[in-house]
């Protein structure tokens, strides 16, 4: 009758919504709450950008060069141009070589950000001596300038930055047309290269930084060497590095981010006149709590990227009904009052004393097509007891023992629905494609009523029987759509559950200073479903550091990530963190000047020479004058923000490096005369750079627990110069420079030796009983990628007996029997707990082992056999 299909569905939506809602409120424990957002630029860039191909034409016929313009070009911009000569191997004719080697690979490394434009001619003369190719008198040279003067008539450009760079035969043709041409270049960087000391009078007043590597072989350092020596005699102040285990493609590691910064800033000395950055006794932020408001101040784009492939998915979709309190679908619906019409006559209906119970039996979640994601409900042994009812008419009545509708019986009846994933005003929205729902006819029966009395004529209890029972058959169909009807309601609420909350933990992994960590959240930017899965970006809001003094608005910053379309289409989990984020996050700090630390303060000990009186009388004897009552404080800050970018090292297997960058930083120090004094004087200061690999590993805490380990390798590189306060008169000027990047060599590379860079703890992923686990890091820029799948279930045998036994995941039958020999170990991919069982002495054990644990077989008395254990390693 139509009350009882009513009631039945009633107990249906109860059931579905709740099995739904606990699909979605066990994902991936990367949350965030939503914001608002601005939409994209939809300008047009109005030539072409990246590498352009071109050609310059004179009376000696066409010549082909490449020209790299930056992604942002602006018309209005006026950009910095450099000038690369490439090395002797990419000479020839087909305009493309010289971009495959030197600076070109590295600008691809990092094409969405280089600010320059780069122009890349070709040597063509292959008659010419190797180190003679781009001298400024031979012809490739002469036709370098004029390509260089076409790209500074064509583009929007600083002429007043013209830099000169060159590799190799590229270096010496470096040194040579930066003598030729003194007045034209900002600055000039010759790598593996040499020349004539007799240019050194021409060179003396241009701004000069030269590499070398100490192991080349190809073109000796003392190349290098002899022009900087015979500069610096002609009054010049060159700068030199010698790349210690680099040989001749120490091009590798000079083009990197404070080289670049130099190129746009090469003449900027350190003004004497300006004001030191120390503050002492400064208070830090006061620590905030959740009770602080959040604020916004920063919007970054693509900040994060998260995968959620099918396997994910399904194993995801296998922890749901595990999750599912056994009561949750059972329960009581109140009395129903309907009528329907029997051979002319109406009748009052009254169902009384229902109930209704269920389990859920599986669910599965798949995207199976592009933009469509599938969603399963598999629901077995539905019944609906009705324990009374009652049948009122005009002189005609009965009344109907209980009456059960089973459905599921014999399998899991399923709804399925397809929906596609969307963004709606930050907010990962579901829109429902179609919807799926059959019972079979073999899988659902209606049984009763135990008894019927009646009260008329005609009025029959297998008359009253046959009507309910028919009549619930006959509704099958409505039943099934009514079903359906619920579904709409159903993704409403799985919309509500797909919000996330604050995930600070995502910078945890990259943050490497020992200063304030700003509080971040994450908001979904972009959504993509293809047949293996799902790919989703996220922005990340950071919040004002003083949030009674937020910025007036809300900085934008783009693209640091994976575009949402190129995020590796992995199987199972994966979370890309892009850490270039930390660019804008620690110039909120720099500019807010909370970028600063006592030197005292920082973990470990090895920057408390720079604050120790006796040490720092080596660097500035003037200090000697204060004898032993001499107070000294100092402080690092920060003063342009962190960097990061590719490190050049090769790949390996093993190694897998990125690079921080500080492309300024300062130590800044103040002194008082004596412990009473109550005034601070700002005393002296060295500025300084500096940059060093970190290589990204997954550390084993123990046999289930996994942590991201971000370890400094390799060598740190720090450049600088001190000088006295503008307003502090020294008794003696000296200041040994050299003594002091020792000092803060030593004091930089002792810290990095007391430990890793960063250490993030990576729980694993609980899935109900189940579970993930983060099994890879990798640097592949601009991200770093944490991979979780499923982690590997051990079985060691520590008994001196063989041992066999079975083992069956809640979806399958048993497997086995497993053979395990005296000290061996057997290993299981498994998402979910197994079960397991061993005879032993005619009886049978069975236990059920956690997944991503270890457990072990120890022999105990009287059980040679052994006994089954969690292992202590666990």
């Amino acid at each position: 009758m139509q009350t009882l299909r009513t009631r039945f569905l009633f107990a249906f939506r109860t059931a579905f919504l709740v099995c739904c809602v606990s699909l979605l409120t066990t994902g991936p424990a990367l949350q965030a709450q939503t914001k608002s957002k601005t939409p994209e630029s939809t300008q047009t860039a109005p030539v072409k950008t990246g590498f352009v191909n071109a050609v310059y034409k004179d009376d000696a016929g066409e010549h082909r060069y490449v020209v790299f313009v930056p992604l942002d070009y602006n018309p209005a911009k006026k950009y910095p141009v450099i000038l690369f000569l490439h090395g002797a191997g990419e000479r020839g004719s087909d305009g493309l070589k010289q971009t495959q080697v030197g600076l070109g690979p590295i600008i691809k490394q990092q094409e969405k950000t280089f600010p320059f434009i780069a122009v890349f001619p070709q040597a063509e003369n292959m008659k010419e001596r190797l180190l003679e190719g781009w001298l400024a008198d031979s012809s490739d040279g002469k036709r370098a300038l004029q390509i260089l003067n076409q790209v500074l008539q064509k583009y929007s450009t600083n002429s007043n930055q013209q830099i000169l760079t060159g590799w190799s035969m590229g270096g010496y043709g470096a040194w040579s047309m930066a003598a030729a041409f003194p007045n034209r270049w900002s600055a000039v960087v010759p790598l593996s290269g040499g020349g004539k000391t007799e240019w050194a009078a021409q060179l003396k007043d241009v701004p000069l930084w030269a590499f070398h590597g100490a192991k080349d072989r190809v073109v000796l350092p003392e190349e290098s060497q002899r022009m900087i020596d015979a500069v610096k005699k002609a009054g010049g102040e060159p700068r030199f590095t010698l790349v210690p285990d680099a040989g001749h493609d120490v091009w590798k590691v000079a083009y990197s981010q404070p080289l670049f910064d130099w190129m746009q800033n090469p003449t900027q000395q350190i003004d004497p006149a300006a004001p030191l950055l120390v503050k002492p006794d400064r208070k830090q932020p006061a620590a905030v709590d959740s009770e602080t408001p959040f604020v916004p101040a920063l919007m970054i784009n693509d900040a994060v990227s998260v995968r959620l492939g099918n396997r994910f998915l399904q194993s995801l979709a296998d922890a749901v009904p595990s999750m599912v309190p056994a009561d949750m679908l059972e329960g009581r619906i109140a009395d129903i009052q309907d009528w329907t019409t029997a051979q002319g006559r109406s009748f009052s209906v009254q169902f009384s004393g229902i109930s209704y119970k269920g389990a859920l039996e599986r669910a599965a979640v798949e995207a199976y097509a592009a933009g469509t994601l599938n969603i399963q409900l598999g629901i077995k042994d539905v019944n609906l007891y009705i324990s009374n009812t009652y049948v009122t008419g005009n002189r005609h009545s009965a009344v109907a023992g209980p009456i059960s509708v089973s459905i599921g019986h014999q399998r899991p009846v399923w709804l399925s629905f397809d929906v596609r994933p969307f963004i709606q005003g930050d907010q990962l929205k579901l829109k429902l494609i179609r919807t799926r729902f059959t019972i079979p006819q073999d899988n659902w029966y209606v049984s009763g009523p135990a008894g019927v009395s009646t009260r008329g004529i005609g009025m029959t209890s297998e008359k009253v029987s046959s009507g309910l029972i028919d009549g619930i058959y006959g509704s099958k169909g409505r039943i099934e759509d009514e079903v359906k009807a619920i579904v709409p309601g159903l993704v409403d609420e799985l919309e509500k559950q797909l919000s996330f909350s604050e995930a600070s933990q995502v910078v945890d992994a990259v943050w490497p200073l020992p200063v304030y960590q700003p509080r971040i959240k994450l908001w979904p930017r972009e959504v993509v479903t293809d047949k293996q899965g799902v790919s989703i970006n996220f922005g990340l809001t950071v919040a004002a550091l003083d949030p009674t003094n937020p910025p007036a608005t809300v900085q934008q910053v783009n693209a640091f990530g994976t575009p949402v379309d190129e995020i590796p289409k992995v199987t199972d989990l994966q979370v890309g963190v892009a850490p270039g984020i930390l660019k804008p996050l620690t110039e909120m700090l720099v500019k807010d000047d909370v970028a600063r630390i006592p030197v005292l303060d920082i973990p470990g000990h090895s920057f408390d020479p720079l604050a120790d009186r006796k040490t720092l009388q080596q660097v500035f004897p003037d200090l000697k004058q204060y004898g032993d009552g001499l107070q000294i404080w100092s402080e690092l800050v920060l003063t342009r923000p962190i960097q990061v970018e590719d490190s050049n090292k090769p790949k390996s297997a093993s190694d897998d490096p990125f690079r921080f960058v500080v492309p300024r930083a300062a130590i800044s120090m103040a002194i008082k005369k004596s412990a009473s004094d109550k005034q601070w004087t700002p005393y002296a200061e060295f500025s300084l750079s500096l940059s060093q690999d970190v290589d990204p590993e997954i550390i084993n805490q123990s046999f289930s627990k996994r942590a991201i380990r971000l370890d400094w390798e390799g060598d740190s590189r720090i450049g600088g110069l001190a000088r006295f306060a503008p307003e502090y008169k020294p008794q003696d000027k000296n200041i040994d420079q050299e003594k002091l990047r020792s000092l803060v060599q030593a004091a930089w590379d002792g810290w990095t030796k007391q430990g890793p860079a960063s250490v993030a703890e990576i729980p694993d992923i609980e899935l109900g009983f189940g579970r993930y686990r983060i099994q890879q890091i990798q640097w592949s820029a601009p991200q770093l990628l944490a991979t979780f799948s499923v982690p590997e279930l051990k079985i060691t045998n520590g008994t001196k007996q063989d041992i066999e036994y079975e083992l069956k995941s809640p979806y399958s039958d048993w497997g086995g029997p497993y053979k395990l020999k005296s000290g061996e170990s057997h290993a299981f991919d498994a998402a979910m707990p197994l079960t397991y069982r061993r005879k032993v002495d005619g009886q049978l054990q069975v236990f059920t082992l956690a997944s991503g644990s270890h457990f072990e077989f120890l022999p105990e008395a009287g059980h040679p056999e052994g006994v089954l254990y969690e292992a202590a390693d666990n």
